[in-house]
């Protein structure tokens, strides 16, 4: 799908580390054409079901739309595409290649490589240390965040391609990485974080002391785990959190704090590196199923008695960085006292294990001990054998996995053919929406996400949060500004008329003065209107999938029946209102009433010249279902869709059609909506149908 980057990408498409078309299935959402959005965040997105629940949501942080109200619910969107039951259109490599690569390592990294590198036509073979793969997405993360169901969807899209896999197979142990180069034409490295952090303060050699990451792979893994009734965790990222709600979801626990450095999430605005590292949202659900925050306290000894964890000492926190920016907590003297509990769970990051070099030769590591590589290929110093994921030094989220094991797939490509990688530069996005514009844009809260009750969902590991419904979806799409790819001017057929000045509701289009053209810029929201009223033809829409309704009509026109089914009657359909979706889904396929439904993207973007075009190709009536006033996306779009119903209505009425063939309807309440065109339908009987009267 063409990112349209003239003057710059989407700021959501560029911020995102594989570049997802995140504003263009977003469109497609909004036309309710899910199963064409789904099939485009699958031809980038190794793991759509899984990323549309943990993704950390970079393309969010970046959305335009902040400036106004909230960002638009782009992860969330993904998710619901990927649980519906589509299957992913992969196509078939148009090349089959002889050699044979390796990875070791069956997580979102070695198995976004391995899918790339057999979509590219080679035979690949993936070797996994853990029983499934999936990586820390299906070994760690608790089934109430993310459902195993769901990186199983993901996981088996990949090995449907051909991809061998062999689980149990550990690097260093049962094999070699020279082993595998003497069988294999390349070799990639895609080990993920397997340990926990342990943090340097006296006690940690307690009974009742355990490593986070342990823990979560023990309840994934179906391990009875006992904890006591008080539980705390040390740490403030998303591990942390994740660990906290599941030993509360535990039987034997009663209550579980959280200790971290930090300040709570949003409460240092002025510096956030000093707040909480895990999602807001992780942190209000945590507050809001009872895990007691203690922020801004630093974990001074594990005290005990008898060999056993009997409290954590901790001391009050002033700040956690240095003025450099260095990691440098200080402590303030005098505040320690003690939370008794009876199990300490460290949650403060994870570690690579380096033992799967064990025997091999050649291979440089960097100032953080893990494999150093070149940042480009990601090839390391060992020839024919790269590498990516966290064992490269990444932060350890799915969207760089999946971003870093494409890249390797390209270079490994590159390598073998004797070619130049072809690995995509970073795209520039757009600039900030500018203030003047802010204002002028309808504000419009984002679509909150279903959820269990708190009380249904802190004594099991059901998945917590539910997804959206079709509408909600719908309803949130809307909401996207389509950055990128508003109007565009035809410098070839611009008059230098001010039309497009004289009506945009944005106050978007300027007159170059010295090239004697209008230029419309990247504020520019896309509602159309310029492009309906410009005199010359010059202005077009950049986003292809912009439906003024011409299709539709052409299909509808064809759909009639004869004339003994009733007056041929055509029902324009304002897609992005959600009372004439709810219409739309009571007239269609009704062919025994001859009632055709045109939706369009919005009313205000369809050309009045349709209505003329539906009555030339033998429709009997026309009905347009607008939004209320007020209702509309656009400033000022429902005024100007008014006003083109009349013109068009005008013109038909001028040459002898008469004015009962015409109306223009609010879509609610349905059920008037639904009698006043049984009444329309019963008048055009009476007035027959339109080229029968000599016209």
């Amino acid at each position: 799908m063409n990112n349209i980057t003239v003057g710059g990408a989407a700021p959501c498409i560029a911020a995102c580390p594989i570049n997802q078309d995140a504003r263009d299935y977003v469109q497609l959402i909004a036309r309710g054409r899910f199963e064409e959005a789904f099939q485009l965040v699958r031809s980038k997105n190794t793991f759509p079901a899984s990323c549309g629940r943990i993704c950390t949501r970079r393309c969010e942080d970046a959305c335009r739309r902040s400036a106004v109200d909230d960002p638009i619910a782009i992860a969330w969107l993904k998710r619901f595409l990927s649980d519906k039951d589509f299957s992913p259109r992969l196509g078939s490599p148009k090349t089959q290649y002889q050699e044979r690569i390796a990875i070791i390592g069956a997580g979102p990294a070695g198995l976004t490589a391995a899918n790339d590198l057999a979509l590219m036509g080679y035979k690949v073979k993936l070797y996994e240390a853990g029983s499934i793969p999936g990586g820390m997405p299906a070994n760690a993360l608790p089934f109430y965040r993310l459902d195993r169901k769901a990186v199983e969807k993901d996981v088996e899209t990949i090995l449907s391609l051909g991809v061998e896999l062999e689980v149990n197979q550990v690097c260093g142990k049962d094999f070699s990485i020279d082993q595998l180069q003497e069988e294999f034409d390349a070799v990639i490295i895609a080990v993920g974080f397997q340990k926990g952090r342990a943090v340097p303060i006296p006690g940690v050699e307690l009974s009742g002391v355990l490593l986070g990451l342990e823990f979560l792979m023990d309840i994934a893994a179906g391990r009875e785990v006992t904890l006591s009734q008080r539980v705390v965790v040390i740490g403030g990222g998303c591990v942390a959190t994740d660990v906290a709600r599941a030993a509360l979801r535990l039987n034997s626990t009663k209550e579980v704090q959280l200790v971290c450095l930090e300040a709570m999430k949003g409460c240092r605005p002025d510096n956030p590196r000093e707040e909480m590292p895990a999602w807001i949202s992780d942190v209000e659900d945590s507050k809001e199923e009872g895990i007691i925050m203690n922020t801004s306290w630093g974990p001074k000894s594990v005290v005990g008695q008898n060999g056993r964890v009997t409290g954590l000492e901790v001391i009050n926190v002033s700040s956690v960085y240095d003025p450099e920016g260095r990691f440098k907590p200080t402590y303030i003297p005098g505040t320690e006292r003690i939370i008794e509990c009876d199990n300490v769970i460290l949650a403060v990051g994870q570690a690579p294990d380096m033992s799967f070099l064990d025997g091999s030769q050649g291979f440089e590591l960097n100032q953080r001990k893990m494999l150093k590589v070149d940042p480009v290929t990601q090839a390391t110093s060992k020839p024919g054998v790269f590498a990516c994921g966290d064992i490269v030094g990444l932060s350890g989220t799915l969207i760089e996995a999946v971003a870093y094991g494409r890249r390797a797939a390209l270079s490994i490509h590159g390598y073998l053919r004797g070619e130049e990688p072809d690995i995509p530069e970073d795209l520039t996005p757009i600039e900030d929406l500018s203030s003047e514009r802010v204002g002028l844009i309808k504000g419009r809260p984002r679509e909150e996400m279903p959820k269990l009750l708190v009380n249904d969902r802190i004594h099991d590991f059901n998945e917590v949060e539910l997804g959206y419904s079709g509408e909600l979806a719908m309803m949130e799409a809307r909401r996207c500004l389509n950055c990128g790819a508003g109007a565009e001017v035809d410098p070839e057929l611009c008059a230098a008329c001010l039309t497009c000045v004289r009506v945009c509701p944005y106050d978007v289009p300027v007159l170059n003065r010295v090239e004697k053209n209008a230029k419309i810029g990247v504020d520019c929201q896309s509602c159309g209107i310029c492009v309906v009223e410009c005199p010359a033809n010059a202005i077009k829409l950049k986003d292809p999938y912009e439906d003024q309704g011409v299709e539709a009509l052409e299909r509808a026109i064809k759909s009639f029946s004869g004339p003994e089914r009733g007056p041929k009657m055509v029902v324009f359909l304002c897609q992005f209102d959600s009372q004439c979706r709810a219409l739309a889904s009571k007239l269609v396929d009704r062919p025994r009433d001859n009632i055709k439904t045109v939706p369009v993207s919005c009313i205000v973007k369809m050309d009045p010249l349709l209505i003329i075009k539906a009555i030339e190709d033998g429709a009997d009536g026309i009905i347009v279902a607008a939004c209320s006033p007020g209702e509309c996306l656009y400033q000022t779009g429902h005024e100007w869709a008014k006003k083109r119903f009349d013109r068009a209505a005008k013109i038909l009425t001028d040459i002898g059609l008469e004015p009962q063939r015409f109306q223009w309807l609010s879509p609610s309440p349905t059920e008037d909506f639904l009698k006043a065109t049984g009444e329309m339908a019963e008048e055009l009987k009476k007035l027959g149908p339109v080229f029968k009267q000599g016209r």
